[in-house]
């Protein structure tokens, strides 16, 4: 039965509900979940964790349950383009089976980037998320009715067994999907559109002859019967197939026998047993919450920005969502941080989500314009006549369009590149890089998330970025930044967020090659960075010229959403550091 009082409800079990629950439960907050279904996804759906979103579930611990969940890395190789799993090659685009990108991946995370289909990765987000006493989910129960007011929201609910009634809650997080009830309950409105509808075929066969040579994530499949993508998910016996359909037909017209008839043409050849587990339709949209609040409702993932799948960033979004949401909250819940600290969540996320909705539409449509679209309806008189001798000159044809195809499905710009800028940054005075999709340049400007550098702490191989805890913000100074760290020592306020404090640089505490830390970081040996619960930096100086408790407090202040000076009586005695002289 749900709990009649809580601080935070949240609306959606999926991964990014589910998600919230684990980092709200690992912060200690009270939350309860509602969903609707009986039970988690059977329909693998989406199944791209980027590596962002895996340093965020690092930091929660479950990054080691969902490498053993996903392909195995060896089976993660590229994306390849063929007339069938049995024809002929199209193309290739390279990504872990190439040194150098394999290198470069290697270089920007101490995590990487995994396909864990929903169907595996949502029981593990469930189980993590039901270990915390403060964690209450239910699933089978229906949320009928929301009604909000300035202190809190009222939840009106039906379980499946019939049981009805209502919960109390200060906040809720509504991660209930495209379709959100919530989202339409509180008057929050949407701008874009559709740009397709698709069928997901989820089968099993074993497919390992045809594959085994070719260890790739994505087949894209194009000859004269269909067009789609093929999805590997375990590297031979489960699998996807989506693709798109046009207009004048219906989801009704795709039953199991036509649907069996495509993927005989997709594997390209006979005597291979085909189980149809499950066959979805569903609608590729690219489309944006005009705001992802209302009062004390929050909007996240789906519900805020249903994205097209073409690019792997719609579970992503709403993970990143919910990580810069939930620091947001505990500060509030404490005390320690005033409620508008609350507006800056879509100040901050709806331009990164506004970026990825359009992204993801550019992936699909350059795709399209090569003669690639598997995703969107595909009558490109190529199809016709690709396979065999006759086909050669038409499959070079598309072959020239795929090298143009990267972003789409390699896209570390993309996913470590992105900023914040909102009232809680403290600007140092740089430009703003310009935004790559496939290229990512390191950069601690305030408002990017702090890069990774391997560095040796207690004995421990590790990142930098392990160091940044959910609770706490950290304090990163240089080897000579002695100055930071006694103004860190003066801050003594019981209104004031912990800080945690490190000393970065050759033989220190955290031990790494000061040289490259200064360079990573834009800072000096004199330096100090601020980093905020999420990863993302609030504050940096390059040297001490200007080293003390006042300018160190006054962005710990404003990174909190405080208004006004910071308060004086803060310059105290000591916080707790780590820092050792």
């Amino acid at each position: 039965m749900p709990k009649a009082i809580t601080d935070v409800a949240i609306i959606g079990g999926g991964p990014v509900g589910l998600t919230a629950a684990s980092l709200l439960g690992h912060l200690g907050i009270d939350c309860t979940l509602f969903e609707r279904n009986k039970t988690t996804s059977f329909h693998p759906r989406g199944h791209v964790i980027n590596t962002r979103s895996m340093e965020i579930l690092r930091i929660i611990g479950l990054e080691e349950d969902i490498n053993n969940a996903s392909l195995p890395i060896e089976r993660h190789a590229g994306i390849g383009f063929f007339t069938s799993l049995a024809g002929d090659k199209i193309g290739v685009i390279e990504t872990r089976s190439n040194p150098e990108w394999r290198r470069i991946e290697q270089s920007q995370s101490p995590s990487l980037k995994r396909s864990c289909p929903q169907d595996r990765f949502e029981p593990i987000l469930r189980e993590h998320a039901g270990q915390y006493d403060t964690v209450s989910l239910h699933f089978d129960c229906n949320i009928n009715k929301l009604s909000k007011d300035d202190d809190g929201v009222g939840l009106e609910w039906q379980a499946g067994n019939g049981a009805t009634g209502t919960t109390r809650a200060k906040y809720v997080i509504a991660a209930d999907g495209p379709r959100s009830d919530t989202r339409d309950a509180v008057g929050i409105t949407m701008q874009g559109k559709s740009i397709g509808q698709q069928i997901g075929i989820y089968f099993h066969a074993d497919l390992w002859d045809l594959v085994k040579d070719r260890p790739y994530l994505l087949y894209w499949i194009f000859n004269a019967k269909t067009s789609g993508v093929l999805i590997s998910l375990d590297g031979r016996h489960r699998w996807t197939y989506n693709f798109g359909y046009s207009e004048d037909e219906s989801r009704e017209d795709f039953t199991e026998a036509r649907c069996l008839d495509l993927l005989r043409a997709v594997i390209g050849t006979s005597g291979i047993d085909i189980d149809i587990k499950n066959i979805m339709p569903w609608r590729m949209q690219a489309r944006i919450a005009d705001q992802m609040s209302a009062g004390r409702v929050f909007i996240a993932g789906d519900a805020a920005h249903p994205l097209p799948p073409t690019g792997g960033q719609g579970m992503n979004t709403g993970i990143t969502d919910v990580q810069n949401l939930v620091w947001k909250l505990n500060f509030v819940l404490q005390g320690k941080a005033p409620e508008n600290l609350l507006s800056t969540y879509t100040t901050e996320r709806r331009p990164v989500a506004s970026f990825n909705v359009e992204q993801s539409a550019r992936n699909a449509q350059a795709m399209a314009r090569k003669g690639l679209s598997g995703m969107l309806a595909n009558d490109s008189d190529l199809l016709a006549n690709l396979e065999g001798p006759k086909g050669a000159a038409n499959r070079a044809k598309l072959a020239e369009g795929i090298p143009e195809q990267r972003a789409h499905f390699d896209y570390p710009g993309q996913t470590f590149g992105f900023f914040y800028e909102s009232e809680l940054i403290t600007p140092d005075g740089t430009p703003a890089p310009q935004m790559e999709v496939v290229t990512y340049s390191p950069n601690a400007r305030p408002g990017h998330r702090a890069p990774h550098l391997p560095v040796r702490h207690k004995g421990r191989d590790m990142s930098v970025i392990d160091l940044f805890a959910l609770d706490a913000f950290t304090l990163l100074t240089g080897p000579d930044g002695s100055i930071w760290r006694a103004a860190a020592q003066q801050l003594d306020d019981d209104t004031l967020p912990a800080l945690n404090v490190y000393c970065v640089g050759d033989g220190q505490e955290v031990d790494a090659n000061t040289e490259s830390w200064c360079a990573l970081y834009g800072s000096s040996p004199r330096g100090a960075v601020l980093v905020r619960p999420d990863g993302h930096v609030a504050w940096r100086a390059t040297d001490d010229a200007s080293g003390d408790g006042g300018e160190l407090l006054a962005a710990l202040w404003r990174a909190t959403g405080q208004t006004g000076p910071a308060p004086t009586q803060a310059l105290g005695k000591k916080v707790e550091t780590d820092a050792r002289s």
